[in-house]
């Protein structure tokens, strides 16, 4: 690649120390030469800010630039807005400090970027490994890209066919700055990627890398592991639901109207899964009926309450979505 356009990473870091050098040394080996990591400790009590001041020349030996700041704890999101406001790069990433890229991470993205302009951000496959063997699959992560028009907007907001986790994902720099003109996410202290991918799915047209280029690392300790019980759940999807409908009263889309009724149906829908998945049959039917109450039940949610109720249905309903995951993952393979 004849012009190395600058590629700025956005990291928000929260008590890093275990695998502070481990992330570090992947950005640094990165085969893509012109990187601007901006590395945000948010508030860590362990050596993360020591591990992180004693790359900044390590960088700068290798023509990278590391910029290191410190706040407050005050979440991801906060730490975000640290660094919209002062990356760089023509091309903008996020991703956490525990996750791993490939080593061609970088340099595969911006090779598609520039081979297809039209496209504002591009998304590749990943994995998810455990922390104690990261050679292991122990599953896949990707988006099936759609056959005919892509509703990745749409399906963002109903959590259908995506992934969330930021180091799958490359933006342009042009689109970041239509979608986030102030240079600010709206912040909260959960579901900083719904913040960050929504205002930008709705403006620009998504691409599709066929190939593993990321590793979600599985953490005992990690923050997406701690919720626990079904009042956690939906206690969580009750706080989710908050902040996406927040996005979309400042996202404004046409089908504004439309696009409430599909968060409102998810967030019950997942609350009956959480009710389902921990066997409280209450709970269960009461949520069912506000689904039928609602006019958002269908078939495949009158077949988890059945499951739910019923054990001759739920043995057949497992047998289904095993099918049903095996299928989907024939369909990726062949895209």
């Amino acid at each position: 690649m004849k012009d190395n356009k600058l590629v700025s990473i956005i990291t928000p870091c929260y008590n890093g120390e275990s695998f502070g050098e481990r992330f570090f040394e992947n950005i640094l080996n990165q085969t893509y030469p012109n990187i601007e990591l901006i590395f945000i400790n948010d508030g860590s009590f362990d050596r993360t800010e020591e591990i992180a001041k004693s790359y900044i020349s390590k960088f700068e030996k290798r023509g990278k630039k590391l910029r290191y700041i410190y706040q407050e704890n005050a979440g991801q999101a906060a730490a975000i807005n640290k660094g919209l406001p002062i990356f760089q790069g023509e091309y903008l990433m996020w991703t956490d400090s525990d996750d791993l890229l490939d080593l061609r991470n970088v340099e595969k993205k911006v090779c598609y970027m520039e081979k297809h302009p039209d496209v504002g951000i591009v998304m590749c496959q990943g994995k998810k490994v455990l922390e104690t063997d990261l050679n292991r699959k122990v599953e896949e992560y990707f988006r099936v890209p759609p056959k005919g028009e892509d509703h990745f907007f749409e399906d963002l907001l109903i959590s259908k066919n995506v992934i969330f986790t930021p180091g799958i994902y490359m933006v342009r720099r042009s689109v970041v700055l239509r979608a986030f003109p102030e240079r600010q996410i709206l912040e909260s202290r959960i579901g900083q990627n719904f913040q960050m991918l929504l205002p930008i799915a709705y403006i620009a047209k998504c691409g599709y890398i066929n190939e593993d280029l990321f590793s979600y690392v599985i953490r005992h300790d990690s923050h997406s592991n701690e919720i626990n019980g079904m009042e956690a759940c939906m206690k969580r999807d009750r706080e989710h639901e908050k902040v996406v409908l927040k996005l979309i009263d400042i996202i404004q889309p046409e089908n504004k109207e439309k696009c409430v009724d599909m968060v409102h149906s998810k967030y019950m829908r997942s609350q009956m899964d959480a009710a389902y998945l921990y066997r409280n049959k209450k709970v269960l039917i009461e949520k069912y009926k506000q689904l039928k109450m609602n006019g958002y039940a269908g078939k495949r949610d009158t077949l988890i309450y059945l499951a739910g109720r019923f054990k001759m249905v739920d043995f057949f309903y497992m047998i289904f979505k095993i099918i049903k995951k095996w299928r989907y993952h024939l369909q990726a393979r062949i895209h």
